[in-house]
């Protein structure tokens, strides 16, 4: 089976890519910027230059593929959001459809879901999702709670900032775990044509989660906690547009937590089996990895 990979070079593109190419598939990458892409994974991967928006490269980079993974993403403009979460996933079933493409693996959200779209990254992730189911085109669509891959972002200089209460619960998945899942998707048909939330394997809220990775990546660094509001003030006053949509998606955690979930992980769970990493785990293999680059 040969896949193109839509959204390959990002944080959680990466270990999707790496699995697959472990697992013996011929990969093509689509990518705005084929030079970075080639220094990330050289000649082992095809690269096709083009953006979702672009139907002619979207079409070219297709040719040849047997199925599809999908991974956009938008922002941090409503604008943006539309343009490539929506539109350009829309774009890809068009031609994927005309193209004979058995089968489209997408990530979504466990919490970007129908009932919760006062988000727009939840509006057109929910959307993009109905338009796939609705295409007739073969399909899974994968909702991962919070990646422990997230949490270094959290990190400026010494100190971990988190925006909300710090209330709400989330199960911290490791992206080698949800990339192995990726890849037993494409390697039969047991989850084909439906949508499965994926979980890690232990709840905790946002701060407890910074605090364990600190544990292992930086001890010295401590969890600073800022409100919702003082930290909107904050984006206001800054004219920062990426500020802002960031202090709103945390706002939007903040609401919206792992007991929200529209598709209980049950399902996956059974298919797949509980990811078994656990924060600690990660962070420990983690901060290995940042020393010995840094040795």
């Amino acid at each position: 089976m040969k896949i193109l990979v839509v959204g390959g070079t990002g944080m959680l593109g990466r270990p999707v890519v790496n699995q697959l190419l472990a697992d013996g598939f011929t990969l093509r990458l689509l990518t705005t910027h084929p030079d970075k892409a080639k220094r990330l994974f050289g000649d082992r991967v095809d690269y096709a230059a083009g953006d979702v928006d672009n139907i002619d490269s979207l079409t070219s980079a297709l040719a040849g593929c047997d199925a599809v993974y999908v991974s956009l993403k938008g922002g941090p403009s409503k604008a943006d959001y539309i343009r490539i979460e929506l539109e350009g996933a829309k774009n890809i079933y068009a031609v994927a459809k005309s193209s004979g493409i058995r089968k489209i693996v997408q990530i979504g959200g466990a919490n970007y879901t129908a009932k919760n779209v006062r988000h727009i990254l939840a509006r057109t992730k929910s959307e993009a999702e109905k338009a796939l189911i609705e295409s007739g085109l073969t399909y899974v669509i994968l909702r991962p709670s919070w990646f422990c891959e997230s949490l270094p972002l959290l990190l400026q200089g010494n100190k971990a900032v988190f925006v909300g209460s710090g209330r709400r619960s989330f199960f911290f998945l490791a992206a080698a775990d949800y990339a192995k899942i990726v890849s037993r998707c494409f390697q039969s048909d047991i989850a084909d044509n439906k949508v499965l939330t994926i979980f890690g394997p232990e709840p905790m809220p946002i701060p407890e989660a910074l605090r364990r990775f600190l544990v292992a990546y930086n001890p010295d660094a401590r969890v600073n906690h800022l409100s919702v509001w003082m930290s909107r003030m904050a984006a206001m006053i800054s004219f920062n547009p990426g500020l802002k949509a960031a202090v709103d998606l945390m706002a939007f955690f903040d609401r919206h937590d792992d007991a929200d979930v529209e598709v209980p992980s049950d399902e996956a769970d059974r298919l797949f089996g509980r990811s078994r990493t656990t924060v600690d785990q990660w962070a420990r293999t983690y901060a290995g990895a940042a020393a010995k680059s840094k040795g």
